[in-house]
């Protein structure tokens, strides 16, 4: 079948999220610090990781925002250190986190040009489990259609996610070719019947690349890749 839309995932496919979400946990951790939240030396970025991981468990299945997420995470941090006003300190830290976390989204040097280009020649959409709003990374009025997973209760590789998006195309999931960095990109597309593209920047092999349609390095690789098919 001929390829009829196509579909983006987000961080690490579009922009460095790993880059833009350390630099917010370190702002973070300094503002703890700072403000006499905790003791310096006693919270670090990767704690503040491994406890985000642990508290979004408790959402996953529903709907829910991940700036909720962050910001309960930075919560339970608190209480854990003593905090006495751990729920009060956490609506402040949340926005110092977001200002870094939207305020230093750098997209991939091609991705702007591209995806303008790509735009004239298919409908295209957004289909992630995060939540970097396009308006706010430098992509407004880019995508025809979006989906955020985690506000809607489920994320990839779950079938529902895909047929979101196939629907917000208006398409049939076998006329779709979506493109990701990650397993459940490559893992999703496949169980959804879409043509699967990984996106690998890094020239790493992860364990599943052999799973998907096509490879490409960048999206001046998919451009070429769509020029000739």
């Amino acid at each position: 079948m001929a390829i009829a839309a196509l579909s983006f995932d987000a961080d690490q496919t579009l922009w460095d999220f790993r880059g833009v979400q350390d630099r917010a946990l370190a702002a973070t951790v300094r503002a703890m610090v700072e403000r006499g939240d905790v003791e310096a030396g006693t919270v670090d970025a990767e704690g503040l990781k491994l406890v985000r991981d642990e508290v979004v468990e408790s959402f996953r299945g529903r709907p829910h925002s991940l700036e909720d997420v962050r910001q309960y995470s930075f919560q339970v941090v608190l209480e854990r250190a003593g905090h006495e006003r751990p729920e009060s300190a956490a609506k402040d830290l949340i926005e110092i986190f977001l200002e870094v976390r939207f305020g230093q989204i750098r997209l991939y040097p091609e991705v702007r040009a591209v995806l303008q280009r790509l735009k004239r020649r298919y409908p295209i959409g957004l289909l992630t489990n995060g939540n970097t709003y396009p308006d706010r990374c430098g992509l407004p009025d880019t995508f025809d259609a979006i989906v955020l997973g985690p506000a809607q209760g489920f994320e990839k590789p779950d079938r529902g996610a895909f047929e979101a998006i196939g629907s917000g195309l208006g398409l049939d999931l076998g006329s779709l070719l979506h493109v990701g960095d990650g397993r459940d990109d490559i893992e999703g597309a496949n169980r959804a019947g879409a043509m699967a593209v990984y996106i690998n920047r890094d020239g790493l092999d992860p364990g599943f690349r052999s799973e998907a349609t096509y490879e490409i390095r960048d999206l001046i690789e998919l451009e070429e890749l769509l020029d000739d098919m």
